[in-house]
């Protein structure tokens, strides 16, 4: 008897020890993540200390799947890999020619470790539910603030380190990818102040200096991604409420109008600045060798080259690169990169439509709207570099959605009309309450 009582206790602490383990492996993993996200704001050199710490996070993960008796990689965490991989194998195999050129081979390296990120934060997510999204959101607030301060105090210093020709980028690359960094922190407040959830002078506060933050990298289609994809939030939180909708609208075009004062007044650079970039072409878009027409130049290239060019290949014959992810893809990667590029960037779309309709969660929806800004940046800049994009990607396709069952708060609006009963739902009620009534009753 004592042997037996000996083993289950045994058993027990076995059980109690290997759970704890499972805990604090998971915890650090999320730590380690947390810590990788408020890093994204330095990109100033590759491979970044954001680099290991993704890199570091990814292993502790793996570590935490085999503390399981089961494999727990979803099947959309295996098609982002295979996605990326097909889109990693594209670019050295166009590369191939050309390993031997200078930083042909650190450019592949510097691909690599960004599209990477997307398969870490896919498979990290993964094992997330409502609570550990929003804990993301936080942060990522957090890191877009920071960058968003040194941006602008930058802005006001014209302090070389934190700003390109004038125009706020914090210690970020460049000026674009700045301002396409900081997108997904106003989507990520709107979310939170929608929801009533946090303290509304700290989310209004840190909404505001993002705003401004991506108001000084003067980036054009930052600025017009940005307004298209919070007001796009806005309509589909509010679809149901056109008046608090108006109000809404109203109030962001006041906090506009104010921040466009604040800084004009702040600084004689800002409106020189907004004047000159107050266009939907400057003069680097037009012309034989501008941009746009760059860009019906390389279309014959794309048939004539399945293969791919390479990177690096096409500054060979224009003087800038394409500034086009959709067409960079296929003239650099071949037809096999475009491809895949077209269906990561289409499938994160199908992916956030069937979450949202699986969970009735705006989760998925801020994710997406989040993705969409980004894409819509990169569609004329250099995007293939930006961290963030790949990691947007990760985290759509590793939403788990059998995670947000238990613990979850769904939508005030979708949680009223869920208990709503539907005339059909009465019909049926009443009809099964009179077949089963006794004979008496339904005499």
């Amino acid at each position: 008897m004592s042997t037996d009582a000996d083993s289950r206790s045994g058993t027990r602490d076995i059980g109690v020890s290997v759970a704890g383990l499972r805990f604090a492996v998971f915890s650090m993993r999320n730590m380690v993540f947390w810590a990788a996200v408020l890093a994204m704001n330095f990109t100033l050199f590759r491979p970044s200390p954001v680099d290991m710490l993704f890199i570091a996070s990814f292993v502790i993960t793996l570590v935490h799947m085999r503390l399981f008796k089961k494999l727990e990689a979803t099947r959309r965490a295996v098609a982002l890999s295979l996605l990326l991989l097909a889109w990693a194998v594209s670019y050295f195999l166009a590369s191939l020619p050309h390993l031997d050129e200078e930083f042909v081979s650190f450019e592949l390296l510097a691909k690599t470790f960004a599209i990477s990120i997307g398969l870490f934060g896919a498979f990290a997510s993964m094992s997330w539910n409502r609570r550990h999204f929003e804990t993301f959101f936080k942060v990522y607030i957090a890191s877009c603030v920071i960058a968003s301060i040194l941006g602008t105090i930058g802005f006001l210093l014209q302090s070389d380190l934190l700003t390109w020709d004038g125009r706020a980028r914090g210690l970020l690359d460049d000026p674009n990818m700045y301002g396409s960094f900081l997108i997904p922190a106003v989507i990520f407040c709107a979310y939170f102040l929608s929801r009533g959830q946090g303290s509304k002078v700290l989310l209004s506060g840190a909404l505001a200096i993002v705003l401004l933050g991506i108001l000084l990298s003067f980036s054009r289609i930052g600025v017009v991604a940005t307004l298209s994809c919070f007001l796009a939030y806005i309509f589909f939180h509010n679809r149901g409420r056109p008046r608090r909708l108006m109000l809404i609208v109203g109030g962001l075009f006041l906090t506009s109008v104010v921040l466009f004062i604040f800084a004009s007044l702040t600084s004689a650079e800002f409106t020189t600045k907004l004047l000159d970039r107050l266009t939907f072409a400057k003069s680097y878009d037009l012309g034989e060798e501008g941009r746009y027409h760059r860009y019906l130049l390389v279309l014959p290239m794309i048939l004539q080259n399945p293969i791919g060019l390479g990177v690096l290949q096409l500054e060979k014959i224009f003087p800038e690169p394409i500034h086009n992810i959709w067409l960079s893809s296929f003239v650099n990667y071949g037809w096999g990169g475009g491809i895949s590029w077209v269906i990561l960037a289409v499938g994160s779309v199908v992916a956030s439509i069937r979450n949202y309709r699986r969970t009735k969660d705006e989760i998925s929806i801020a994710l997406m709207i989040s993705l969409i800004g980004i894409v819509m940046c990169s569609t004329l800049h250099e995007g293939e570099h930006w961290r963030h994009m790949w990691l947007f990607f990760g985290l759509v396709w590793g939403f788990n959605t059998s995670n947000f069952g238990l613990g979850t708060r769904p939508d005030r609006t979708d949680q009223n009309r869920a208990d709503r009963p539907s005339p059909q739902r009465l019909v049926r009620t009443a009809v099964r309450s009179r077949v089963g009534a006794p004979a008496d009753a339904r005499r």
